[in-house]
């Protein structure tokens, strides 16, 4: 199991390729304020809600209200509660904005991004060369931005 910020499943189901998360694990949990920011997109509640009526997602409540204000002074709603849920449960997170990573990574949270996400998959021979440079190119054409240089990481 692994916590999931927000911006990594909206962007895999922006792009139509949230099926390659189930390749990678098989249960994702999210906070309530996590839901909030997908649910904000009538798109992307509704694909969510199948997603957590199947079951690969859960919907969970962190507990140290504490710890979330401290984390919420300094990153959003969303980001502070995933951190604060992966320390509670000792469980990686799913992230890709830099300062949320940073802070995780500083509190001992294993943390993957999207690029890291693709290179296990690649490095695995789960998706091929052609699949994996697919989805580059779709990430590409969204708001998701991968560097030549995260590119041939992936690709390595």
């Amino acid at each position: 199991m692994i916590i999931a910020d927000s911006t990594v499943l909206i962007t895999l189901i922006n792009i139509d390729e949230f099926e390659i998360l189930k390749l990678f694990i098989e249960k994702v949990t999210i906070t309530n304020e996590v839901y909030s920011e997908i649910s904000i997109q009538p798109s992307t509640k509704m694909f969510i809600d199948k997603e957590i009526a199947k079951g690969f997602i859960a919907v969970e409540p962190y507990k140290n209200r504490q710890l979330f204000k401290e984390i919420n002074f300094i990153l959003d709603a969303g980001e502070a509660s995933s951190i604060t849920l992966a320390l509670e449960e000792n469980l990686p997170l799913i992230r890709d904005e830099k300062k949320g990573r940073k802070f995780a990574k500083s509190k001992g949270i294993d943390v993957i991004g999207l690029v890291g996400i693709l290179r296990f998959l690649y490095v695995e021979k789960i998706l091929n060369v052609d699949r994996t440079k697919e989805i580059i190119g779709k990430l590409n054409h969204s708001e998701f931005r991968i560097s030549q240089k995260l590119l041939y990481m992936i690709l390595c």
